[in-house]
Formats: C-alpha cells, structure tokens, sequence
C-alpha cells in the first residue's frame, strides 16, 4: 500500500550547485597569491597561477613509488586528482636524483581551485606524519 505524502526532506536545491565555490571559475591570482601561505614553502603557482606544484626528493625510485600510493590515497579520501609523476633527473652534481613531483590543478576549471589548496594541505600533514619515515 503506496503512500501519496511527499517526503518532506526531499526538496529541490534552491542555490545553484557550485562545488568549487567560486562561482564557476578558477581562482585569480590574487586569491591564489592569498591562500598560498597556507601550504608548505615547498609549494609553487606554476603555469601563470593556473597550478600548484611540488617536487620531493625520495631515497631511491622505490621508496618514490611508495610515496606516489600514499599521496594517491589521500586524493581518493578527497575525491580530488592531482598529477602525480615519479622521474629520475640528472642533478647538477652529476648524480641521480629520484622525484616525486605532484602537480595540482582543478582541471575543468582550467586553473585552480579551493579545492587544490585544501588537498595541498593534507598532502603537507600526510608528509609530515610520515617523516619518520625516510622517502
């Protein structure tokens, strides 16, 4: 036996959805120039302020692969994907180096959002947390 009440809780949104809170667009370089204390020094705006990258030195390439698995689990947590590459550069002291390079940007805004700010910090605390731990 059906009933015809209508559920009281399941009402239309009134306010147009926004998940990046800045009404559809990417952040200003003024904005960005802003929220960038709130992240380690190590961060940097890239691309003319449309990304916020990072590079860490790991101990080897596989300890740089277990890094990328951690940072990758807290962007699941997130449900906010950065760029993460593991690479080996030649140094200019002629040794190699292991990297780990994470490159945030809210793609379909073609810039950044609060959204890549927040995830930066949690990556900061994630790393902080595991500094015992040798990358």
């Amino acid at each position: 036996m059906g009933s015809s009440r209508r559920d009281p809780t399941a009402r239309r949104p009134t306010s147009v959805c926004d998940p990046y809170e800045n009404n559809g667009k990417p952040l200003s370089q003024e904005q960005c120039a802003k929220l960038l204390p709130s992240v380690s020094d190590s961060w940097a705006l890239v691309d003319d302020g449309t990304a916020i990258m990072r590079e860490i030195e790991v101990a080897d390439f596989v300890q740089g692969s277990r890094l990328v698995s951690t940072l990758a689990a807290v962007a699941f947590n997130n449900n906010h994907y950065p760029v993460l590459t593991l690479e080996r550069r030649l140094s200019e002291r002629r040794r190699w180096q292991e990297l780990v390079v994470v490159r945030c940007q809210t793609t379909v805004l073609g810039g950044l959002s609060y959204q890549d700010f927040t995830l930066a910090m949690l990556m900061d605390v994630e790393l902080g947390r595991s500094r015992d731990r040798e990358w």
